[in-house]
């Protein structure tokens, strides 16, 4: 499934989603929108000048960007989950003392859990502190699928 996003800083926020996230960028039209995806999850990325179905022209009456929650139907949100935390905390270089993992706050190490309302559910944030709200419908806990495996990793949990 996916998900609409504006962001402040479009080579930022596609740099975080790639590069931090695990994500693969499908497309990207600079100054106006990019679509990432991790697994089952899909998010198209809008420069906060572009509107929507109209990239051609900024629009000038657009309101002043702030961080949103975004909710977002997916399939397999275990696996998703722990390809996300697999991205997560990949180890980043600092210097000779080795690396750490810098951005491990951004999705909590619990897995997804089951909500009163009968969803599996997690929530992660980007570079921008907008905050991606993942939903899975399903009754019980799905099996990984390698069809929704990390496209860079090719792990599914």
């Amino acid at each position: 499934m996916s998900g609409v996003l504006r962001t402040p800083d479009l080579p930022r926020a596609v740099a975080d989603y790639t590069g931090v996230l695990g994500f693969e960028c499908r497309q990207h039209i600079p100054g106006v929108l990019a679509v990432v995806v991790h697994g089952p999850l899909q998010l198209q990325l809008w420069a906060c000048g572009a509107r929507p179905g109209r990239w051609e022209k900024p629009d000038p009456r657009a309101s002043a960007w702030a961080p949103t929650r975004h909710s977002v139907v997916v399939r397999h949100i275990h696996a998703l989950h722990a390809s996300l935390r697999q991205a997560i905390l990949r180890p980043v270089r600092t210097g000779v003392s080795g690396g750490q993992p810098l951005h491990a706050h951004r999705l909590p190490a619990e897995a997804p859990a089951l909500q009163p309302w009968g969803a599996w559910a997690f929530a992660f944030a980007d570079v921008d502190g907008q905050v991606i709200h993942c939903v899975d419908w399903a009754v019980r806990q799905p099996s990984p699928d390698a069809d929704y495996a990390n496209p860079r990793t090719g792990r599914t949990g």
